[in-house]
């Protein structure tokens, strides 16, 4: 076994460093190892569990909190495609874990040894963690985990980032965040001068969106595969509904979507962990995607599965509302737009 921060790695071949392989194999294995740890049975209905922080360490043993820690801090690198490839199985188990914000403050910290100490190796073991948001006029809307972070790191307006270390620097009012039932999002209010800053570059923020991206195409990718299933079993007037022309050419103008909108969160993960000046556009590109198409194709598989996918039981619901929140999180569809149409030189784009 591997050994990540004292942390016991599932990944007997993960390579770390620069030229480390980005074998999809891999990635495969991590999924794997990730999915059976979650006890994530793919053709149940999902289960929501917000006391994700008792299971954390068990699931931080496997590795995917050093993913994209700096190999002098104990992680395995930058190693994007691994993070996106635990994404996907988190967003696919509806877990509540912020693995996006998290991830992307550990990648920050373990840049500045200054601002790593202790946090870093708890972030590591699963037994601390940290929230990420944006801060804007000493409030960060929407974080994800902020409720129970043990600190945060905030991107302030000039674009710097800040470490918040001290829980009674700041308040966190999950009052309005409701809607995504599988998270636990909070409106965060941070005092004056708190934190600390983290000199890091901006691969943080382009990690972080590209994850909730992942999130959301591991859960489209699972109701889709279900709501499959569920055409070839499904009888009207003694013939599976998946023999109908129509719900065939539906499905599989959605695998197409679903296909699209995974390469190009592959792509960007291959771009942003190797360090490509195009990393940001490919970013903005699967957001878009992503932001724009997931919300839509989770709604169809609803009127698909008819009546039983509008139950609690069939789960589908929380998916889409997932997906809305990854979307939110990340920035919001129209926002996604904008930044990749000034990447593009889209001037008059308004």
């Amino acid at each position: 076994m591997a050994r990540a921060g004292g942390v016991d790695v599932a990944l007997s071949t993960l390579g770390t460093g620069e030229g480390a392989s980005h074998d999809a194999d891999e990635v495969q294995e991590l999924r794997e190892a990730l999915r059976r740890a979650l006890g994530n049975d793919r053709t149940a209905a999902p289960q929501i569990d917000t006391d994700w922080r008792s299971g954390w360490p068990a699931i931080a043993g496997l590795g995917v909190t050093a993913l994209c820690v700096a190999e002098g801090a104990g992680g395995f690198g930058f190693r994007v495609d691994a993070a996106v490839g635990a994404a996907m199985e988190l967003g696919a188990a509806l877990h509540a874990a912020p693995f996006a914000g998290m991830t992307a403050s550990a990648h920050a910290i373990s840049q500045d040894s200054d601002a790593a100490g202790e946090l870093l190796s708890l972030l590591l073991t699963g037994d601390q963690s940290c929230a990420y948001g944006q801060l804007r006029a000493g409030v960060a809307r929407l974080v994800d985990g902020a409720a129970e972070a043990d600190a945060l790191v905030l991107a302030d307006e000039a674009g710097g980032l800040i470490l918040v270390r001290d829980r009674s620097d700041w308040d966190a009012d999950p009052a309005h965040h409701s809607f995504d039932v599988s998270r636990r999002c909070a409106d965060v209010r941070v005092k004056a001068g708190a934190g600390d800053p983290v000199h890091a570059d901006a691969s943080p923020a382009l990690l972080h969106r590209l994850l909730l991206s992942a999130d959301a195409v591991g859960g489209v990718q699972l109701m889709l595969d279900r709501t499959v299933d569920y055409a070839k079993q499904r009888q009207a007037f003694s013939k599976s509904i998946g023999g109908l022309q129509v719900v065939q050419h539906r499905l599989v103008e959605h695998a197409v979507r679903t296909r699209g909108m995974a390469l190009l969160v592959n792509e960007a993960a291959r771009q942003l962990g190797t360090g490509s000046p195009d990393a940001g556009r490919l970013v903005a590109m699967a957001e878009v995607s992503v932001s724009s198409g997931a919300s839509r194709i989770l709604h169809d598989l609803l009127q698909l599965t008819g009546a039983i996918g509008f139950t609690w039981e069939y789960g589908l619901h929380y998916f889409q509302r997932r997906a809305h929140s990854s979307a939110r999180l990340a920035a919001n569809p129209k926002a996604a737009i904008r930044a990749l149409a000034g990447l593009e030189g889209w001037t008059d784009a308004g």
